[in-house]
């Protein structure tokens, strides 16, 4: 896939079709460990960042400085997505690991339509072992709070506030 000319259907297609496996196999483990935006979700950010990626390219061959504007408009909008999954509960944050995945899905996205295929594929790889690895190592800061922490009992009707449940 040379970088001077411009892309072909078939190399288009391929682009995306390997973003959005790799990003599929991430929000995989996101889904396999109950987390916040899974497969399709995180398909969706690298097929959209590739795609973004491939149109800047095209346009960069009239407008140099189309890469740059949409970097950095890629940028401000995964990091919106990634925000939208961040969730703080008292002195409890959640979600990060979710919105690290979700900038990092996008990154590989934008590596791969640009046609840094060894980064797309290397940083997707290394990913994955992150976060099958770091799941294997729970917080135990957090499995303590959430042991003292009681759940819903509809028997009573209470829930995790103390407060009856209005129904």
């Amino acid at each position: 896939m040379s970088e001077s000319a411009p892309a072909t259907v078939l190399e288009i297609l391929v682009r995306l079709v390997a973003a959005a496996v790799i990003g599929g196999l991430i929000g995989y483990e996101r889904r396999v460990h109950h987390k916040a935006i899974g497969i399709a979700g995180m398909m969706l950010v690298a097929i959209g960042s590739a795609t973004y990626m491939l149109l800047a390219k095209h346009l960069a061959q009239t407008d140099p400085a189309a890469i740059s504007r949409t970097l950095q408009g890629l940028l401000g909008g995964i990091g919106f997505l990634g925000g939208a999954v961040i969730f703080k509960s008292g002195m409890d944050v959640k979600g990060i690991k979710a919105a690290a995945a979700v900038w990092i899905t996008g990154a590989i996205g934008l590596a791969i339509g640009t046609s840094y295929w060894w980064l797309g594929l290397t940083v997707g790889a290394v990913t994955m072992v992150v976060l099958f690895v770091a799941d294997l190592f729970p917080d135990p800061v957090r499995e303590i709070k959430q042991e003292a922490v009681p759940t819903t009992d509809a028997a009573v009707g209470y829930w995790k506030t103390g407060k009856q449940d209005k129904k």
